[in-house]
């Protein structure tokens, strides 16, 4: 039995982890040596927090948050030295991570599945010098969708993210991507780039039909341009669990990319805003170890 350091992003999701701290602390004093927690209060503290307890050698890392809190915990993982088993605790708004690993979203179902998983070797991906968990969007729908205040977040869930990229898909504008893909270059017109290493995307779980953070690929969904009443159509066909049999959007697997656009654009790399073109995009197999199944 080792140490445990349990890492909090307050204002993740609902906003209400703060009252579980107690219940963690007793469910998880049985599992481990000790157990310590640390919360977050800016951006870095998460990576902090996990770079530290990898350094010391500590058994686990058990994260509560999102997916952003989840991208902070495994750069500090990696940066560590990615000796460190983690564990999720799905508290944000989507939660894709713990989606495509088959954590359950409700707190103390998601506790139980912790204490009685084991670790697996889990995919990483790494876009320049960030390492990144779930996806890269590229275009201005995740650029309305990062824009969701915190307070909306509380309030709507998942409905404010669908709010704000329905209010931008009414002035939806294309743009060039110019992608090198396992050696193949490519220069299209879209209107929206995703790259995941998950199935599930903005809480869907049939976005890439097949996927799984364990394959050693990820995969790039390029979208043709569309207007409002196409964002409408694409939409139904990803909560209908459809998108990938669509003929007009092209999926490729790949391990390696570079990727440019021809006008400045937003990134969005596991729900926030952050990264530079041009992105050179690489997968690292089974770079960490994270509790994925019972």
């Amino acid at each position: 039995m080792g140490i445990c350091r349990v890492i909090i992003n307050p204002s993740s999701g609902k906003a209400n982890i703060m009252q579980a701290v107690p219940f963690l602390k007793e469910s998880f004093e049985g599992k481990y040596e000790a157990v310590e927690f640390s919360f977050t209060e800016k951006g870095g503290d998460a990576l902090l927090f996990a770079k530290q307890a990898c350094e010391a050698g500590y058994e686990a890392i058990i994260c509560a948050g999102g997916d952003g809190t989840v991208r902070e915990v495994v750069n500090g993982l990696m940066q560590g030295g990615a000796e460190t088993t983690l564990g999720i605790l799905p508290t944000g708004t989507v939660n894709d991570v713990a989606r495509s690993l088959s954590i359950p979203l409700e707190l103390t179902a998601a506790v139980r599945f912790l204490l009685e998983a084991k670790h697996q070797k889990m995919d990483v991906g790494k876009v320049n010098q960030e390492y990144f968990i779930s996806l890269i969007a590229i275009g201005g729908i995740p650029e309305a969708i990062h824009r969701v205040s915190i307070a909306a977040k509380t309030k709507w869930g998942i409905l404010s993210y669908l709010g704000n990229g329905a209010w931008y898909a009414l002035r939806q504008k294309s743009f060039f991507l110019t992608a090198l893909l396992n050696g193949e270059k490519r220069r299209v017109r879209t209107s929206l780039v995703v790259v995941s290493l998950q199935n599930s995307v903005a809480g869907m779980k049939k976005f890439f039909e097949g996927a799984t953070p364990f394959d050693g690929r990820m995969r790039i969904m390029l979208y043709p341009p569309f207007k409002f009443f196409g964002a409408a159509k694409y939409v139904s066909k990803i909560i209908l669990g459809t998108i990938g049999r669509d003929k007009n959007i092209t999926v490729v697997p790949f391990e390696t990319a570079e990727l440019q656009v021809e006008e400045e654009l937003p990134i969005t790399i596991d729900g926030d805003q952050a990264g530079q073109f041009p992105l050179h995009i690489e997968i690292i197999p089974q770079a960490i170890s994270v509790y994925a199944s019972k």
